[in-house]
């Protein structure tokens, strides 16, 4: 009896290494990778990751009947995963289940290729070949005793650490579980009902277009526009009609938070408004506004909401994640923003751009023509790189940002339209010892915001622009955006928020 327990430890123990081989190392594959302590590094985090697998495995192996059923699907799906993982730089996200369930066959059909079949088909076999040995050579008793240690160990394992847990949730097979709950949350947050702020549509002009980007993780002392000795922003510098915000305070210092924070009433006196108010984008259509939003990001359930209130929805890079050391560039929205302006046609437009911006890893967000400030980071953990690595890699973004948004301005320079650039949240870089966001370090709480606007948008609304060069060098909340957006495009919340309107002098 003690001899097949072993047998079917060291059973689990082969397929499991089995999994890990096939299944969570592709998700390691274009991770940066310097020496041979951030090999080893990596190595460890496989191993971690993969004893999650170890507990879903042991379980499924203990009756033969079941495990000739769910042993083979197991190592289908997870091949499938995989291949998509290395060939396309693709992951289980929420966004792409949501594209699955309203594409065609036929547009699925066409990303089925026989390397696909003939990986799948080959895992099946190694999951066919572990089931008969052990149906073969183990038998094992009271099963149910071994049943209630896999589930144990599965439970006590996942919640062991939160970091661990968070990581295991992006990796197969629990990402598949993790993606779909978050999906059908995400639906949750889409359906619940919401308040809408009145408002006052008092000078919307017959033609105008309203971009607003939402940017991630730029903080504004790093923004030679701000007076930063390094030169980040040579091409908005050289542009007319630019005004950078240097003194903006954002409470959160987090995606999550801060965005449900700046796209809705909600302020420091009313933050439940975050979760229980529309969007502006809802009072833009409301104003006859078409709508678009444009992501580079996630479709994060706290603001989910918000971006299905827009008429159109796009996520240029659906498959990708914080998790894909791969290239992801938010030059890929302007075309599709450029396109959807031309094909509509309408007189009123909003736009809607959420960059990935500055979130780590840094280098997958810039060409490498903008990689101007160098050596760079050349480790996937921050604090294995040097700090003048880390602030070159940041620095790059601001370019790559400066780049973005003089794209967009030549977009849009010929037209009656306004741009408002604010970043979500400010980034660590080794101040007070943080790195990255979701801390308390000074310049996580002083994102960046830039304000440009056409000569045709100064012509209609002088006053506006007026007001917006004396209020530059003031010091506001996030909250002001939602009432600076409305009043850019001539759409006025009830009640007195001129001390939150940039277009306006109190």
């Amino acid at each position: 009896m003690k001899k097949d327990i072993l047998r079917y430890f060291l059973w689990t123990l082969c397929a499991t290494v089995w999994a890990a081989v096939c299944f969570i190392l592709p998700d390691f594959f274009d991770n940066p990778v310097e020496d041979w302590h951030t090999i080893a590094t990596m190595g460890a985090y496989v191993i971690a990751i993969s004893g999650a697998s170890f507990g879903i495995i042991y379980l499924l192996g203990l009756n033969t009947s079941v495990a000739w059923i769910t042993l083979p699907l197991f190592g289908a799906a997870g091949a499938a995963i995989s291949y998509f993982r290395v060939a396309f730089h693709a992951t289980i996200t929420p966004m792409i289940i949501d594209a699955t369930l309203h594409t065609n066959s036929g547009t699925i059909a066409g990303v089925v290729s026989w390397q696909l079949v003939a990986w799948i088909g080959v895992n099946v076999l190694i999951a066919a070949a572990l089931v008969a040995w052990r149906g073969r050579y183990i038998i094992l008793q009271r099963t149910w005793i071994h049943a209630l240690a896999a589930v144990l160990f599965i439970v006590i394992y996942y919640n062991a650490h939160w970091h661990l847990k968070s990581a295991i949730n992006q990796r197969y097979p629990y990402n598949i579980v993790h993606s779909f709950v978050e999906y059908k949350r995400q639906q949750q947050e889409v359906l619940a009902e919401r308040h809408e702020h009145p408002f006052q549509a008092e000078a919307v002009p017959d033609s105008i277009d309203v971009v607003v980007v939402l940017g991630e993780a730029m903080r504004a002392d790093h923004l030679s526009l701000n007076g930063y000795a390094r030169e980040t922003c040579p091409r908005l510098a050289q542009r007319t009609n630019v005004v950078s915000l240097p003194h903006i305070y954002s409470e959160y210092t987090y995606t999550a938070t801060s965005v449900p924070h700046i796209v809705t009433p909600a302020d420091n006196c009313h933050m439940d408004w975050a979760g229980t108010y529309h969007s502006f984008v809802r009072t833009f259509s409301n104003c006859g506004f078409y709508s678009a939003w444009i992501s580079n990001q996630d479709d994060g359930r706290t603001y989910t909401a918000f971006i299905h209130e827009a008429d159109t929805i796009i996520f240029p890079n659906a498959a990708k994640s914080s998790y894909v050391f791969d290239p992801w560039y938010d030059e890929a929205m302007i075309p599709i923003m450029d396109s959807l302006m031309a094909k509509n046609h309408a007189a009123r437009q909003l736009f809607v751009l959420h960059t990935i911006g500055s979130h780590w890893y840094y280098d997958l967000h810039v060409p490498s023509q903008w990689q101007v400030f160098r050596p760079l980071t050349t480790n996937r953990i921050i604090t294995n790189n040097e700090q003048e690595q880390v602030v070159n890699s940041y620095d790059n973004t601001v370019v790559y940002l400066d780049v973005f948004l003089d794209s967009l301005i030549t977009s849009l320079a010929d037209r009656n339209a306004v741009l408002l650039y604010l970043s979500d949240h400010g980034e660590a870089l080794g101040d007070d010892g943080e790195w990255l966001h979701a801390g308390y370090a000074k310049p996580l709480h002083n994102p960046a915001c830039i304000i440009w606007y056409s000569n045709r948008y100064a012509q209609l609304f002088p006053g506006k622009i007026q007001a917006l060069h004396a209020n530059r060098d003031k010091q506001y909340r996030t909250d002001f955006f939602f009432h600076s957006v409305l009043s850019a495009a001539g759409i006025k919340a009830e009640g007195d928020y001129s001390s939150l309107d940039i277009f306006s002098v109190e």
